[in-house]
C-alpha cells in the first residue's frame, strides 16, 4: 500500500471490468476511492474482491441510479479531487438507439462536467472512450484487417459519426455517434482550457484479462471477452478490433493520467491510447494467426482434450488501425510496453483452465 494519500478519487461504472481495476489500482497507488455504481447489489459485488478487502478504510460508494438525469452526479462528486468517467452503455441491438445508447451518452458526459464544476474540488477527469468514435456505420464491413491507418495519440476521430444526432437509425449509429460527438466535445474543451479542472481521453483497445470477481468457469466463459472467445474457443469472429490491452495496463493507464506532476495540463494529448503497439508491416491476419499458434504451443493438452478449439479463421472484420501507443507508454509507464494479445490472452486461458480444474478437483 502506498504511505502518501493523493487524494479522493470518484471512478463510475466502478464494478465493471476497467472500473473496478481502476479502483484495485487507485488504491494501491495511493488514492482514496468512491466507487460509484447504479444499484446497491453492485457495492456487494465490489467488497465481495478479496484484493480491495486490505483497503476498506480508504474506500466508500455512492448510487447513482440514472446518470443522465439532471444533476445525477453532483453529490457523488462532491470533495472529489479526481474522476474516472467509465461507466457506458454496450449498444446492445434491442436497445432504443436515441433513448438508450445516444442520450445517455452525452447526458452522463455533460452531468460529469457540470457536477465537477459544482464541487469546486475536481481537478482533473479522465474520460473512457472507443475506437468507435473513429469510424463510420455506414462504412459497413468495407475497412478490413490490412491496418494500414494508424492509432495513436493524435488519430481523428470521424467527422461524420461526430455528427449524428437523434433520430439515429440503429444503436450501431448511436454509439459511435455519441462516442465520436463526446471525444469532439471534450477535446475542444481540453483545448480551449476554459474549465478550473483539466480533461483527459483514453481510449482502449479490446480490454482482456481474468477476473477474481469470477468463480465459476461457466461465469468466465460468459464474461469473457470476444476476442478470447474466439481465439479459445473458435466462437463468432468479432466485427471490430481496435487494438488489444490487458485489464490492469488499461486501469493504469486511467490512474496514471490522472497525476498532475506525471502529465501536467499543457502536455495531455488529445486521447492516451491505451492498446499494444503493433509491429510496423503486420496485418490483422499475421497478428491473430501468432495467437492462434501460441495458444497450440502453450496449451496442447487442452487443445487436444477438445476444451480449447484454436479459432485461427476469426480474425475481426474490421481491423483497419496499426496501433501506436508508444506516447502514451513513455508518458504514463516509464516506457514499460503494454500486454499484447498473445499475452493476455494465454493469461486468459489459464485463468480458465484453473476453473475447470478446480471443479474437476471438487468433483
Amino acid at each position: 500500500m502506498a504511505d502518501k494519500d493523493r487524494g479522493l478519487v470518484a471512478i463510475t461504472g466502478a464494478n465493471g471490468i476497467i472500473g473496478y481495476h481502476c479502483v484495485l489500482h487507485a488504491l494501491r497507488t495511493g488514492y482514496r476511492v468512491r466507487c460509484i455504481v447504479r444499484r446497491e447489489d453492485a457495492i456487494a459485488s465490489i467488497q465481495a474482491g478479496l484484493l480491495v478487502a486490505e483497503f476498506v478504510d480508504r474506500i466508500e460508494f455512492a448510487i447513482v441510479p440514472d446518470n443522465a438525469l439532471p444533476g445525477a452526479y453532483d453529490t457523488a462528486l462532491q470533495g472529489a479531487a479526481f474522476v474516472i468517467h467509465v461507466a457506458g452503455v454496450w449498444p446492445t441491438p434491442n436497445y432504443h438507439p436515441d433513448n438508450e445508447i445516444w442520450h445517455p451518452f452525452v447526458k452522463s458526459m455533460e452531468n460529469i462536467l457540470s457536477a465537477a464544476k459544482k464541487s469546486a474540488s475536481v481537478k482533473r477527469i479522465v474520460f473512457t472512450q472507443a475506437g468507435a468514435g473513429l469510424v463510420s456505420p455506414d462504412d459497413g464491413d468495407t475497412l478490413g484487417n490490412r491496418m494500414e491507418r494508424v492509432l495513436d495519440e493524435y488519430v481523428e476521430v470521424n467527422v461524420h459519426s461526430a455528427s449524428f444526432r437523434p433520430p439515429l437509425s440503429s444503436p450501431h449509429h448511436a454509439y459511435c455517434g455519441a462516442k465520436a460527438y463526446c471525444m469532439t466535445y471534450l477535446n475542444s474543451l481540453r483545448i480551449n482550457n476554459e474549465l478550473p479542472f483539466s480533461i483527459a481521453q483514453v481510449i482502449p483497445g479490446t480490454v482482456i484479462g481474468p477476473s477474481e470477481l469470477v468463480s465459476s468457469a461457466k461465469e468466465a466463459y460468459a464474461k469473457m471477452d470476444r476476442m478470447s472467445k474466439a481465439l479459445l474457443f473458435d466462437e463468432t469472429k468479432a466485427r471490430y478490433a481496435f487494438g488489444f490491452v490487458h485489464v490492469e495496463d488499461c486501469a493504469r493507464v486511467h490512474v496514471e493520467a490522472l497525476e498532475e506532476t506525471r502529465v501536467r495540463d499543457h502536455e495531455i494529448p488529445n486521447w492516451f491510447i491505451a492498446a499494444a503497439t503493433t509491429d510496423d508491416g503486420k496485418d490483422g491476419n499475421s497478428v491473430w494467426r501468432e495467437a492462434g499458434d501460441m495458444i497450440e504451443k502453450e496449451f496442447p493438452d487442452e487443445v487436444k482434450s477438445g476444451l480449447f478449439t484454436v479459432g485461427r479463421d476469426n480474425t475481426p472484420i474490421n481491423m483497419p488501425f496499426r496501433v501506436d501507443s508508444r506516447k502514451t507508454q513513455d508518458m504514463l509507464f516509464d516506457g514499460q510496453k503494454f500486454r499484447g494479445l498473445q499475452e493476455c490472452v494465454e493469461e486468459v486461458g489459464s485463468w480458465y483452465r484453473s476453473l475447470v480444474k478446480s471443479e474437476e478437483s471438487d468433483a
